[in-house]
């Protein structure tokens, strides 16, 4: 984006222009420079569903630097756990990447806000696509910059709180930011299954990687919440109902990219491993992000390779105790774990989730070949 504004490059069209041409005249009469960095920063008007391009362009940079911040290493980079960059300190990495996602959002018409507008009547006007698409990298990016505060595996009496592994934090946060950090966190997720379901009973549902990403870590962190729900204060009561949305879109994506396979088997074995840390408290006693280092870092990749055997070997290595525990049969009959006995020797677990295959499609590695993507001219969209 910083080369873009150097060398002045023309703002992206707007819809209109698009399907018009662009005119000068709006240009010529107002003296506005058509530059993309005078458009960005000059911005007197917030941006409207016709330019969904150009608001698109913006949060792609946002999401770049939310990324980047996370797969160097985020809070564990060195230095990240000084007091002057904690995340609620103003001009912290954090801070300062937060307030760009927001001031983006700000830059919008109050109309491409969802849930305060609805999908149904974006598509009734031909831009339901652009809408999920712009509200898809809003919360998602929320999600991602949130969620690398909070342990990964917290006990089922655990309330909103910073990192527990080290580093940890080395200044206290204030009163009541961890409680609102977690407000926002698994309200995005909420939304995300909302606004995929709701584009999926008007038409507009989209089975790209993108939103495939986004439903995946949706998912993962609705059921962080179903299973852990004073991590939220209890206010995420219908967490269930949204990863099983979130796993409906999965499930249809997995049958377009191979890709969907791998995010399938990693919100599986986030199961096992919550499920049994739910169910037991004192059976991963001590243990953190550090013992699952494997299933932490398929939860953040867009494109990964088939590590089923590491995530179960992980999670067989921080057993605490071999105490055997009783199955939660509404968990297992919901999340669709019933053909499983999450409760068995993983060495047996992985026979069985191998025996399943046929169910799971096989577990892919990369981005598949083209001529494997079977694009249906019904998931095909204008």
């Amino acid at each position: 984006m910083s080369e873009m504004d150097k060398l002045k490059i023309t703002r992206p069209l707007s819809a209109v222009e698009f399907a018009f041409g662009p005119s000068d005249l709006s240009s010529q009469q107002t003296g506005l420079d058509p530059s993309f960095a005078t458009a960005r920063h000059g911005q007197t008007a917030p941006l409207d569903i016709t330019q969904s391009f150009e608001v698109l362009v913006a949060g792609y940079d946002i999401w770049a630097h939310v990324m980047t911040f996370i797969f160097n290493d985020g809070r564990r980079a060195p230095g990240m756990c000084a007091p002057q960059n904690c995340p609620w300190a103003l001009e912290s990495p954090w801070s300062k990447t937060m307030r760009h996602l927001e001031e983006w959002r700000a830059s919008q018409h109050h109309r491409l806000h969802y849930p305060n507008n609805s999908v149904v009547a974006h598509t009734t006007l031909g831009w339901g696509e652009s809408f999920t698409y712009i509200n898809l990298l809003y919360y998602t990016s929320t999600i991602m910059l949130h969620r690398e505060y909070f342990p990964f595996l917290p006990t089922p009496a655990s309330v909103p709180r910073g990192p527990v592994d080290q580093p940890t934090l080395e200044a206290e946060a204030p009163e009541g930011w961890w409680d609102e950090s977690a407000s926002v966190l698994f309200g995005a997720a909420e939304q995300i299954a909302k606004l995929l379901h709701d584009a999926s009973d008007c038409g507009s549902e989209m089975l790209i990687p993108f939103v495939g990403f986004c439903a995946f870590s949706a998912a993962y962190m609705n059921l962080y919440a179903f299973l852990f729900p004073q991590m939220n204060l209890g206010r995420s009561p219908d967490a269930e109902t949204h990863l099983k949305y979130c796993l409906a879109y999965l499930e249809k994506f997995r049958h377009v990219w191979k890709l969907g396979e791998s995010w399938i088997a990693t919100i599986n074995h986030a199961t096992i491993l919550y499920q049994r840390a739910a169910s037991d408290k004192s059976r991963y006693q001590g243990k953190t992000r550090k013992d699952f280092n494997v299933l932490h870092q398929s939860l953040h990749e867009f494109r990964v390779p088939d590590r089923s055997d590491q995530h179960l070997q992980e999670i067989e290595g921080a057993e605490a105790t071999s105490v055997p525990l009783i199955p939660d049969p509404v968990l297992e009959s919901n999340i669709g774990s019933d053909m499983l006995d999450l409760d068995m020797p993983l060495s047996n677990l992985l026979n069985e989730v191998s025996t399943y295959a046929h169910e799971q499609g096989m577990w892919s590695h990369w981005w598949p070949p083209l001529d494997e993507v079977n694009l249906a001219p019904h998931d095909i969209q204008p």
